[in-house]
């Protein structure tokens, strides 16, 4: 039985090498420029409107989360949302119990655009 065939790769020359570095940096200042400006768009992405209803659902409950730190359990009342009208727009928000507590109806309240 024969050895298998040797193959010779020929050498990389210095023009060569040089033109795969610049890529390499041009890629990666491309990628660098990409991640520092991510977020650009999203600043001052949001909707301004009035507090026309607010809405508490009773729900109680115990949420358990198990993590790094341990384990944390916190008791939710239920649901909290405001029904807030924006640009002609009807919009429900669901909202924090220290939020609801702060703001009444007829308030400016400011939040981001639902998904579409």
């Amino acid at each position: 039985m024969t050895a298998p065939a040797r193959f010779k790769l020929p050498d990389t020359t210095r023009r060569d090498a040089l033109f795969a570095a610049l890529l390499a940096l041009v890629i990666l200042g491309l990628v660098a420029y990409a991640v520092m400006h991510v977020s650009d768009g999203v600043v001052g992405n949001s909707l301004t409107g009035r507090i026309t209803a607010k809405r508490f659902t009773p729900q109680p409950e115990e949420q358990v989360t198990i993590g790094t730190r341990g384990v944390h359990a916190e008791k939710i009342d239920g649901e909290y949302c405001f029904e807030v009208e924006a640009n002609g727009r009807p919009y429900t928000v669901w909202v924090d119990a220290s939020t609801y507590a702060a703001k009444r109806v007829g308030d400016s309240f400011v939040f981001p655009p639902p998904k579409p």
